[in-house]
């Protein structure tokens, strides 16, 4: 039934000209009907309804309101410059949410705080409590961080092994058995003696006051094969756990709780009260989109998803197609005890959870979202020629099982049949285990920051990266333009392990990582494999990265691992231009083997002497830098001559218009260079820096003396506008002892200004 509206079809006209003529708004609320006739004065009630109401062009609006609902997006597209859009209404914020409100009649225990209610289900796999999650209760119990979260992050989330007494099939610790619990038939978390993987498995067997259980030995080949560093199963010093699965670990507020064998619910409520004062939901539904490969030409936007997820795409042999997810946001979309189930997981009968943002779709963009907490994936995307860009990632993998990154680009598809993906301009933070593996040919990964990688992985987790790829089908992946810091695995040090920056794996041909920084690692900055006797079309480029405060955990430290030692790899590779202390052949800081060029690097690098300001991200070269300014080899294509000069050693070229500075964009002007309120900024100070806004067309720069001389445009207040990426703001004669504002105000496509924050810094006292 199709209502055209003549606003709806004027604007259609004047915007997209190839759209349809008849488009229509469809409107949906929660107070809706969906015998109405789905108009803004008359919606309809639910969303699957407008959806079956709408074709190519048309537009769904969903009103202000919670949507509990699961709607299927299929046998229905829209078309080429027409697609089907589902937006929240202007000024409106809707919720699509997996949960269900829980009405029970709650009784006290005996135990202060807990309460008990009949609830006839076949499993639980997330509670909230007054909008907030809840834990199935486990030991120990997971603390808390300052803002009364869950603290996933924290060390004590994990029970410690002995350093004895640990076998394939067996932990040991004392801890245990001082709580005089007889603990057989829980489930354990095992985070123990491999390196990639935890295992949720039964406890078989144990005894109250006994230090020891067991589980099967069913996790798997590489259990306790000899590791990179020649450690053969490693379980006596890197063992942890945590128990769950029974009534007695119940009691820390917030927790819950059910025992199938009699259905009752248990909760230790959170604020000490009934249940029945509060909201209690449960999740009912993992999706909240789901399409197959029939939709195509379909866009979401501006709706925020709540303890549930979208899936696109049936598999990866049918996908969907040109799938917009844009200015949306995804919380809490998988929250899992359950990791690596006995066989391969596919034990049904296990309440194991794998809803997380899937889509498996070809041209496809996901714009300018929010996800956030999750204990999986945040995103998984695969198909050919899908963008992910400017998008929040943060708090994910909490368990930090490696085979769940935060972003997952093409990782499940086998060899033709994805690729060229364009991850552009995110940002990735505070994950438990790595953050991004790129699978496939011809990805690109560019200006994103990740930072604060591997915060869960204090047991066997430990062979991490934050940015991961490799394998010969990664040809053609160029990874370049990013901030990659902060990342520490929590295992004992060891000589190869830690926690490495950016990573081409196992076998990685034709991998280009270029103008990249990272620092602050565990482990080296980059790490570069190749196939035993590559041939040349199988080399590796590493050109223009900046690599410091490395190898913390490392006793031969080196900031680039390019793999050379043996077999000739990487001897058809390319490592030019690299701004670090060291760059070596393998583990233990060997010497490098053959490769094909080397040159231009410098590792006498000090990034206090060497470096602007590191502290400010500041990692332009030093005026007059002799070993580094205008002392590197041009690369076609990555690293050229710039009207005749030769460029810069290290991922920053000094006196450039464009200061880039990767991560998400605002919708203003954000991250100051240098930062809001500092003190002791050089009188000397050549240049301001600035992250543009998202979509802005030009900045324009206000300088003055006072915070009121940026009201004013005569001096001493010094006004330039600048176009495109230019964000280099040169600044003025700084007397010293002085504080000094500025802002800088975005202009838009459609010219308005959106106006920035006030900004300020102070000189030194002295000259």
């Amino acid at each position: 039934m199709k209502r055209p509206l003549a606003l709806a079809i004027l604007s259609a006209l004047l915007l997209a000209p190839m759209a349809a003529t008849d488009a229509a708004e469809l409107c949906v609320a929660t107070n809706g009907n969906d015998k109405a006739a789905g108009t803004l004065d008359a919606p309809f009630g639910t969303i699957q309804r407008a959806f079956e109401q709408a074709g190519p062009g048309d537009t769904i609006f969903l009103r202000v309101g919670t949507y509990r609902e699961q709607i299927s997006l299929t046998s229905k597209s829209g078309t080429e410059g027409a697609p089907i859009t589902l937006a929240a209404a202007k000024g409106e914020k809707p919720i699509i949410s997996g949960l269900d409100v829980l009405k029970l009649e709650w009784k006290a225990t005996p135990q202060s705080g807990i309460f008990v209610a009949s609830l006839d289900t076949n499993s639980i796999t997330q509670l909230f409590y007054n909008g907030k999650p809840m834990l199935e209760a486990r030991w120990p119990h997971c603390p808390r961080d300052t803002n009364g979260d869950w603290n996933f992050f924290s060390p004590s989330m994990w029970a410690d092994a002995d350093t004895t007494g640990n076998s394939y099939g067996t932990v040991s610790c004392a801890a245990l058995a001082k709580t005089g619990w007889d603990v057989t038939g829980a489930k354990a978390l095992l985070n123990v003696a491999h390196q990639y993987y935890c295992w949720t498995r039964q406890v078989i067997s144990h005894s109250a006051g006994s230090k020891s259980f067991t589980y099967d030995q069913d996790l798997g080949k590489s259990v306790g094969t000899t590791d990179e560093s020649g450690v053969h199963g490693s379980w006596n010093n890197r063992n942890k756990f945590y128990l769950f699965g029974l009534k007695q670990f119940l009691g820390a507020p917030g927790e819950w709780f059910y025992d199938a064998a009699v259905k009752q619910l248990y909760i230790c409520s959170p604020n000490g009260k009934s249940p029945d004062e509060s909201l209690l939901e449960i999740k009912s539904r993992p999706w909240g989109f789901t399409a197959d490969s029939t939709c195509k030409f379909l866009t979401i936007d501006g709706i925020a998803f709540f303890a549930t997820a979208f899936k696109f795409g049936k598999d990866d042999d049918h996908r969907s197609s040109h799938i917009i997810v844009r200015n949306n946001s995804v919380l809490y979309s998988s929250w899992t005890e359950y990791n690596r189930l006995p066989n391969e997981g596919k034990n049904t009968n296990a309440p194991a959870e794998s809803s997380y943002p899937t889509i498996q779709a070809d041209n496809s963009e996901v714009m300018n979202n929010t996800f956030a907490f999750g204990a999986l994936c945040a995103l998984k995307i695969s198909g050919f020629d899908n963008l992910i860009e400017n998008n929040l990632f943060h708090d994910f993998d909490l368990n930090s099982s490696l085979e769940h990154p935060v972003l997952s680009v093409c990782t499940s598809c086998i060899d033709g049949k994805t690729g060229r993906a364009k991850v552009i301009q995110n940002t990735l933070t505070r994950s438990g285990g790595i953050q991004v593996c790129l699978s496939r040919e011809n990805n690109e990964f560019s200006m994103n920051d990740v930072s604060d990688s591997f915060l869960a992985c204090y047991g066997g987790n430990n062979d991490t990266s934050a940015v991961y790829t490799g394998g010969t089908n990664c040809t053609g992946t160029r990874i370049h333009h990013n901030w990659v810091h902060c990342g520490y695995s929590g295992t004992p040090p060891f000589e190869w392990g830690g926690g490495i920056g950016i990573r081409g794996d196992d076998d990685t041909c034709g991998l280009t990582v270029d103008h990249n920084v990272t620092w602050n690692f565990g482990g080296p900055g980059i790490v570069i494999k190749n196939v035993k006797n590559p041939k040349p079309v199988q080399a590796n480029r590493c050109i223009n990265n900046t690599v410091f405060d490395h190898s913390s955990y490392l006793q031969k430290k080196a900031a680039i691992y390019l793999q050379s030692t043996w077999y000739m790899i990487n001897s058809q590779s390319m490592a030019v231009n690299n701004l670090s202390d060291s760059i070596v052949g393998w583990w233990g800081a060997k010497p490098l083997g053959p490769v094909k060029i080397f040159s231009n690097n410098s590792v006498a690098f000090n990034p206090v002497a060497d470096l602007v300001n590191t502290a400010w991200c500041d990692f332009r070269p030093v005026s007059g830098s002799m070993a580094i300014v205008g002392k590197g080899v041009a690369v076609e294509g990555i690293s050229p001559m710039e009207m005749g000069k030769a460029p810069d050693i290290g991922a920053y070229q000094r006196g450039e218009a464009s200061y880039w500075i990767p991560g998400r964009r605002d919708t203003k002007a954000t991250y100051p260079i240098v930062p809001d309120k500092a003190q002791g900024v050089p009188a000397n100070r050549d240049v301001l820096m600035w992250r543009p806004a998202y979509g802005a067309t030009s900045h324009t720069v206000t300088f003055s003396t006072s915070e009121a001389g940026l009201d004013q445009n005569t001096p001493p207040t010094v006004q330039k506008t600048f176009q495109g990426e230019e964000n280099v703001f040169t600044l003025p004669t700084l007397a010293a002892g002085k504080t000094y504002f500025w802002r800088v105000d975005a202009v838009m496509p459609d010219g308005s200004v959106v106006q920035g924050d006030l900004w300020s810094f102070t000189t030194t006292t002295r000259n």
